[in-house]
Formats: structure tokens, sequence, C-alpha cells
């Protein structure tokens, strides 16, 4: 595992790495995979929600735009 995946005493981590659509920190605790596990057990967010392309419905401009 990566360790950005994983709060290193900020508070936060990151759910996804790769393009900057989709990599952003969150505000999150959890410092190994069980506690990301009970995290989205206790919790209503999607682990992939708040990324910076759905913020302006980016997929659905991609796919109108053709690119999907």
């Amino acid at each position: 595992m990566i360790p950005l995946y994983f709060d290193q005493g900020s508070g936060s981590r990151y759910r996804s790495l790769g393009c900057a659509p989709c990599t952003g920190a969150i505000e999150s605790t959890a410092k190994n995979v069980d506690q990301i596990i009970e995290e989205l057990r206790n919790t209503k967010v999607a682990e992939r929600s708040g990324r910076a392309q759905d913020a302006d419905r980016g997929m659905e401009k991609l796919r109108k735009d053709g690119y999907m």
C-alpha cells in the first residue's frame, strides 16, 4: 500500500491517486486498511465521492463531448 492512502497525522488521506480530477485529500484519520473499512461502514459517503470531476458534472460532460 502507498502511504498516501493513510493518514500520516494530518487528519487527511487520499482515496485515489492518479490524474488531477481524481486526486484530492479527504478528511480522515484512517491509518490502515481496517480503519478505512470501518470508516466506510459508518458513513453514507461513497469512497470515491467528492472527486473534482464529479463537482462540475465532469463525467456527463465527457460523455456529451464524445470521450466516452
